[in-house]
C-alpha cells in the first residue's frame, strides 16, 4: 500500500491498522519517505538487521586473523583496565 503524506495524516489510525498485515508506504511528490509497519515486523527486521551485522563482524574477524581468544584476551585487559 502507497499513500500520500496528506493522506495519511487524515487516516492515521486506519493505517497503522492496514499495516498490522502488511507495510505501508507514505510517499511525498510521489516518492518514498516512509513505512509503517507492525511491532512485530520491526522487531523481526530488527532482528535479521543485528544477524547480518554479526556475520559481516565474523567475517571482518577471520579475514583479520584474529583468534576468538585473542579478542577475548584483548577485550578482558580493556575492561579491565577500566577499573
Amino acid at each position: 500500500m502507497d499513500i500520500p503524506v496528506a493522506k495519511a495524516r487524515e487516516s492515521l489510525s486506519r493505517l497503522l491498522n492496514k499495516a498490522r498485515t502488511q507495510p505501508v508506504v507514505i510517499s511525498r511528490r510521489g516518492k518514498p519517505v516512509g513505512v509503517l509497519v507492525s511491532p512485530e515486523e520491526w522487531e523481526r527486521l530488527s532482528r535479521v538487521r543485528a544477524y547480518l551485522d554479526m556475520l559481516r563482524l565474523s567475517q571482518a574477524l577471520t579475514n583479520s586473523g584474529t583468534t576468538a581468544q585473542e579478542l577475548h584476551r584483548a577485550s578482558r585487559e580493556e575492561l579491565e583496565a577500566r577499573e
